[in-house]
């Protein structure tokens, strides 16, 4: 330590050395940048600062073999999991991994996302402990040497050509700029990660699959215009009287499908959390209306697909219910294969209300080539691929199947975008008698003046002649005119239509105050929204974790 007054002190470096050791466990990638950054800085010798690395990745590595050995023993007490392994070991691929084991393990070692699996993996096999000792060592030796080093001489390159002064910030700069260019260079080398980059470019250039902070914030300055105009944002709590908050958060699906005309609505069943045993009502029900499975599920209060799943067993119903404990609403299967959005509107000056906009919702439907899976072919899809993650879901147990040539397969039932669903104008479909038919709806819904019905059926023709439907959503101020995700349409017709359908939710908010209608306080507007969130927010890790 003698060959530079930077380097700290025995007691500090021993700290140092135990902080990037554990440090391993979190970001083997991350770690080795900061080892070599400390090492440019004259911190930590540059020796030094590749062995605590690589000690603490060599020993993550062991420990990842561990845990798939220990738990393996008891993973394999599972029939399931034990049919899983009988079949998996019979396999050419599993003889040749285990001929190529070292190899494997090494290899790994530079291809990112592999480590992990494999190392299990090789522990839940019991595949040769000092083979897989030696191996990993090697590797993480080549590996930490080669990433430490690298970023020491960057660091060291930088410093000589670009910056006169070191310090805390410099080191950052040149961690950041560093990290970036090693995951360039990943982006390019691995054609998984390049294939990622492009999928998510090409997303950026359809607006239908905007991320929503992107899609929403041209919205913003015109609702700010609106806030001011009309002085004051709660207006649009008062667009919709019969429903809380006009439908902005936390309403109920089943006390709003109670205020259309019974008629008109799918059958609709709320189950309670607070029911101890919902399995009896619900057989109940299904006696009472004639109802059989498939049968539609959904939260009560939720949005945009939210949870939203077609179940087709009463054995699959429990288990939502029990890993879901929150308010349920079910629904009578409506065979399609025909759903749309009806967005209607009505001043409350006026007797009648008008059709602002059909949406014709087109389910996904995979054709096959009697050649490729059908996982390959959703991967492989011009369109399915930006959701592919959604069909593989819907489609569990079938990907692997290869659909023959010229054959039509559904991948998906819900008329939801995030669900799969493909939005688009559907003005087409509005004859003079569904128009009226559907108006009427509107006018007779109680304390309903915008929004949106969702609407399945099976012919054309009977829809058009205003019958053969029914309702199976309404959605308040915060639903919308759906046809303005139509990949046909420009940006701008599709902004237009927004910020019309806006401009409509303050007119109607506004005029309904005017007569009388209390705007929603503000205390409990932003404990409502706070609420939701919460509980979405709650629910959806829940199912990511599953």
């Amino acid at each position: 330590m003698t060959n530079s007054k930077k380097i700290l002190n025995s007691s500090a470096v021993r700290n140092l050395f135990l902080i990037l050791f554990f440090s391993t466990f979190v970001s083997e990638d991350l770690t080795c940048i900061t080892s070599g950054l400390l090492a440019k800085e004259g911190k930590l010798l540059l020796q030094h600062a590749i062995i605590v690395t690589g000690l603490g990745i060599f020993v993550g590595d062991l420990l990842l073999y561990l845990v798939g050995f220990v738990f393996g023993s008891y993973l394999k007490l599972w029939k399931p999991i034990h049919n899983w392994e009988s079949k998996i070991s019979s396999q050419p691929i599993y003889k040749h991994w285990k001929s190529k084991f070292s190899l494997s393990v090494m290899i790994s070692r530079f291809l990112p996302g592999t480590r992990l699996p494999l190392y299990l993996m090789s522990g839940y096999f019991k595949m040769p402990f000092l083979v897989f000792v030696w191996s990993s060592f090697f590797a993480v030796l080549i590996w930490t040497t080669l990433f430490v080093s690298l970023v020491f001489y960057y660091g060291k390159w930088i410093s000589e050509y670009y910056f006169n002064q070191s310090n805390l910030w410099t080191s950052i700069g040149i961690g950041f700029s560093f990290y970036g260019f090693y995951r360039l260079i990943q982006t390019i080398l691995i054609p998984e990660k390049r294939k990622n980059v492009s999928l998510q470019w090409n997303k950026l250039t359809q607006l239908e699959f905007w991320p929503s902070s992107l899609f929403y914030f041209p919205l913003i300055p015109y609702l700010i215009y609106l806030a001011v105009r009309y002085r004051g944002i709660r207006y649009l709590t008062a667009t919709n009287p019969g429903i809380i908050a006009s439908g902005i958060a936390g309403e109920s699906k089943y006390d709003i499908l109670n205020l259309i005309p019974n008629k008109y609505i799918a059958k609709s069943y709320l189950v309670s959390s607070a029911i101890q045993d919902p399995e009896s009502l619900i057989k109940q029900w299904f006696t009472k209306n004639k109802i059989k499975f498939p049968i539609i599920a959904k939260p009560d209060k939720g949005e945009r697909g939210f949870l939203v799943q077609k179940i087709h067993s009463m054995i699959e119903l429990t288990n939502v219910l029990h890993t879901y404990p929150i308010d349920w609403l079910l629904q009578e299967w409506i065979e399609g294969p025909f759903e749309v959005g009806i967005f209607y509107c009505r001043y409350p000056n006026e007797s009648q209300g008008v059709i602002f906009s059909v949406t014709d919702k087109v389910f996904p439907e995979i054709i096959g080539d009697g050649i490729s899976t059908l996982e390959s072919l959703i991967e492989t899809h011009p369109r399915f691929r930006f959701q592919m993650e959604t069909h593989k879901k819907h489609n569990l147990g079938k990907l692997h199947h290869i659909i023959p040539l010229g054959e039509k397969r559904r991948i998906g039932s819900i008329g939801n975008h995030i669900q799969g669903c493909m939005f688009q104008d559907g003005s087409y479909l509005l004859s003079k008698k569904l128009e009226t038919e559907l108006i009427k709806i509107g006018d007779r819904t109680k304390g309903f003046y915008f929004g949106r019905f969702d609407i399945r059926f099976q012919d054309v023709k009977t829809f058009q002649e205003g019958k053969g439907f029914k309702i199976i959503e309404l959605n308040g101020v915060t639903s919308e005119s759906t046809n303005l995700y139509d990949p046909k349409f420009s940006i701008l017709q599709s902004y237009s239509i927004l910020w019309k359908q806006w401009r409509f939710i303050f007119e109607i908010g506004y005029q309904n105050y005017q007569k009388g209608i209390h705007l929603y306080p503000y205390g409990k507007l932003i404990q409502l929204i706070r609420n939701h969130n919460q509980y979405r927010k709650k629910f959806s890790r829940l199912e990511k974790s599953l």
